[in-house]
């Protein structure tokens, strides 16, 4: 008998050939995008098929749930959204575009002339914001064909319920610390650089660098970093991921990490397949990954990208078919800065506020 997600996952697949095969579809990350679309080819049954992605994880996944679903397309082209150019010129019976809220303002431009060409063209995305929405609407013509919400899946069983608890850390006023000759406390620096970027603002010139320079000092926030090891230590016995903004926050907490200057590449094949608890990542795993069970993420550093956001808080919303009472619990790490709460308030535009606790 079908369960509720094939049911959904073909009524989404029949939206978007009924809309032309011209379209997004817009399900929620765990939804299983990938089976969906092989529902698609199937029907659809392209000779040629044009697969683009940001990562080179993702297509992993596509080529294990190809061998998964026992689907062995012939004429099959991978490709990430950095070499897109080179296709553009090129014909396909269908065209995917894989995690497309994640396309640059280049990507878009190649993707335009990729669209000249080719007209069947599917659009997958688990986080995307009505900002987001209506560029690729504006530069591509790429409607929203079809959606299936976070809330729906929690209310339909596919995804957990979930949490997210914020703490709000000062800035530290303490502990001095030498830049450029003088001996400075990270909130006095972070007071001086608001105080040029509002001035420059106000002056109508060019803030970019200085607000660089305010990021940075979030971004390694000694006492942001004390709230996450804390938090840790607290939750030492589960498995955890950390959201870092910084290498050197991320080598900094008492466990494994991995970025892109990692010396270990094992470690994070460690962590997927659950060989060991805990690890703190940079700019990794926001997507197109599948974890062994994991209840707990917390945010150590955030920008106001809501798509950002949703994908890392949705690496713990896998459900666990042994758990089915599972919830899900974030906790996201915020300094008590004004700007930053600002932040917070759009990164976290697509969660259910009455969900949402500032502890």
């Amino acid at each position: 008998m079908e369960n509720i997600r094939e049911k959904r996952q073909r009524e989404l697949a029949q939206s978007w050939i009924s809309n032309n095969m011209y379209g997004i579809i817009n399900a929620c990350p765990r939804f299983g995008k990938i089976f969906m679309s092989i529902i698609i080819m199937r029907q659809v049954n392209p000779n040629s098929i044009l697969i683009a992605y940001p990562d080179n994880k993702i297509k992993k996944s596509w080529e294990d749930d190809f061998e998964k679903f026992s689907y062995h397309p012939s004429n099959i082209m991978f490709t990430t959204y950095l070499s897109l150019h080179k296709h553009v010129e090129e014909k396909y019976d269908l065209v995917i575009l894989d995690e497309i809220h994640l396309m640059s303002e280049a990507q878009i431009e190649s993707c335009k002339t990729l669209l000249e060409a080719n007209r069947r063209i599917l659009g997958l995305t688990g986080t995307l914001s009505s900002w987001t929405a209506k560029v690729l609407k504006d530069e591509l013509s790429l409607p929203v064909v079809a959606r299936y919400s976070i809330e729906m899946a929690i209310k339909e069983g596919i995804l957990p319920d979930y949490e997210i608890n914020v703490i709000t850390t000062p800035l530290d006023d303490k502990i001095l610390v030498n830049y450029g000759g003088k001996r400075k406390t990270e909130k006095t620096r972070f007071a001086n650089y608001k105080w040029v970027v509002d001035k420059l603002e106000k002056e109508e010139k060019n803030s970019f660098h200085m607000k660089l320079k305010i990021i940075s000092i979030l971004q390694t926030s000694s006492s942001r970093m004390k709230a996450t090891i804390d938090l840790i230590e607290k939750f030492k016995e589960e498995r955890l991921l950390v959201f870092c903004g910084r290498t050197e926050v991320a080598d900094n907490l008492g466990i494994p990490s991995f970025h892109s200057k990692s010396s270990e590449k094992q470690v994070w094949e460690d962590f997927v397949e659950g060989r060991i608890k805990h690890l703190a990542v940079v700019k990794i795993g926001n997507s197109g990954v599948t974890y062994t069970p994991l209840s707990k993420v917390i945010i150590n550093y955030f920008d106001s990208n809501p798509e950002t956001m949703t994908q890392r808080i949705n690496r713990c919303m896998n459900m666990e078919y042994d758990n089915p009472e599972k919830k899900a619990v974030i906790y996201v790490i915020s300094s008590t800065e004004p700007v930053e709460l600002e932040w917070l308030k759009k990164s976290l535009a697509m969660f259910d506020k009455n969900k949402i606790k500032y502890l």
